[in-house]
C-alpha cells in the first residue's frame, strides 16, 4: 500500500482563510505534520479538529522522516501545516515531499494563503518576472555581498525578513540602492497589516521602533530605459565628479547607486571622460 502526503496552508492571520478543502483534508488524514503544535495547535481547535500530532522542524527532521517513510509504507494519510502559509517555503517541507515521491505515494499541494504573492500583487511593481530569495544572509558583510550581485538584477527581488532584522536590511538596501523603489508588507492579514511604499530610507523611517511582526519585503528591478545613449544628466553628473577630482571607479559606483543604470555603461562613460581631461590638460 502506498500512503498519501498533503501539504496544507495555513491561514496567516485570519483564520477564515483556511479553505474548505484544507479543513476537509485535516479532518480525513491520520497524522498532521506541523511545525510548531504549540501554535498549530489553535487552528485545529477553532474547528474543532481533533488528530495525532507530531512536530516537525529542524531539529528533528531526520527523525520525523524516517516516521513519514514508515507511515506511507503503512497506507497512511499525512497532512503537513506550518506555523502560517504554505509549507515548503523557506522550511523543511520540501524533504517530505522528496521521502514521499520516493517511497511511491501520492503527494498533493492544495492551494491557499501566501505572504509571498499577496505582497507581489499589493507593491503594484511590473512582476511579470520575479525572483524569491527566502531570508537575505544574516551577517552583514555577507548581506552586502549579496546585494552586490542585485546591481544590475531587472526583475523584482522578494524576501521574507525578521523583525529583528527587518532594519539592518532596510539600511542596506537604502546605502546599495538609495534611488530603487521597496514595497514592504507587515502583518499580512492581521489586524494591523502595514504597507510601507517608497525608498528604502522612506520605509526605515515609518517603520515603528521596535518592528514587530513578520516582513515581506519587494525590491524594484532595475528599470529598462529604452535610450541610444546615456541621459545628458548622467554625462554631466559623471563629468561634474570627474574634474572635481573623485576617481573614475568611485564616481561610478555613485551613479550605479543613485541610479541604478548598468555599471559597464557608466564605466565606459568615465573612462571617455577622464581620457577626455587628460587630453585638455597635456594641451595646456
Amino acid at each position: 500500500m502506498s500512503g498519501r502526503l498533503a501539504l496544507c496552508p495555513t491561514p496567516l492571520g485570519n483564520l477564515e482563510d483556511v479553505t474548505l478543502r484544507v479543513l476537509r483534508c485535516l479532518r480525513e488524514c491520520d497524522v498532521i505534520f506541523a511545525e510548531d503544535t504549540r501554535v498549530s495547535v489553535a487552528l485545529l481547535r477553532h474547528y474543532e479538529i481533533v488528530k495525532p500530532m507530531r512536530s516537525f522542524h529542524e531539529r528533528v527532521e531526520a527523525q520525523r522522516l524516517r516516521e513519514l517513510g514508515r507511515l506511507l509504507a503503512e497506507g497512511k494519510s499525512v497532512a503537513v501545516i506550518t506555523d502560517a502559509g504554505m509549507p515548503g517555503i523557506s522550511d523543511p517541507g520540501v524533504e517530505l515531499v522528496r521521502v514521499a515521491r520516493e517511497s511511491g505515494a501520492s503527494v498533493e499541494v492544495l492551494p491557499g494563503p501566501s505572504a509571498l504573492l499577496g505582497a507581489l500583487v499589493l507593491s503594484a511593481f511590473d512582476v511579470s518576472r520575479f525572483r524569491f530569495d527566502g531570508f537575505p544572509p544574516r551577517k552583514p558583510a555577507a548581506r552586502r555581498a549579496y546585494l552586490e550581485t542585485l546591481r544590475e538584477e531587472t526583475a523584482v527581488t522578494v524576501w521574507y525578513e525578521a523583525p529583528t532584522r527587518v532594519r539592518a536590511l532596510l539600511a542596506d538596501v537604502a546605502s546599495f540602492f538609495p534611488q530603487r523603489r521597496i514595497f514592504a508588507l507587515r502583518e499580512y492579514t492581521k489586524k494591523f497589516e502595514e504597507h510601507l511604499l517608497g525608498t528604502a530610507s522612506d520605509a526605515l523611517v515609518a517603520l515603528s521602533d521596535p518592528p514587530r511582526g513578520e516582513f515581506v519585503v519587494v525590491l524594484d528591478g532595475v528599470r529598462e530605459i529604452a535610450r541610444t545613449e546615456t541621459p545628458q544628466g548622467i554625462v554631466d553628473a559623471m563629468q561634474m565628479l570627474i574634474e572635481s577630482g573623485v576617481r573614475p571607479r568611485m564616481a561610478v559606483d555613485a551613479l550605479v547607486a543613485a541610479t541604478g543604470l548598468p555599471k559597464n555603461e557608466l564605466y565606459a562613460l568615465a573612462q571617455s571622460i577622464a581620457g577626455r581631461s587628460l587630453e585638455g590638460r597635456d594641451r595646456n
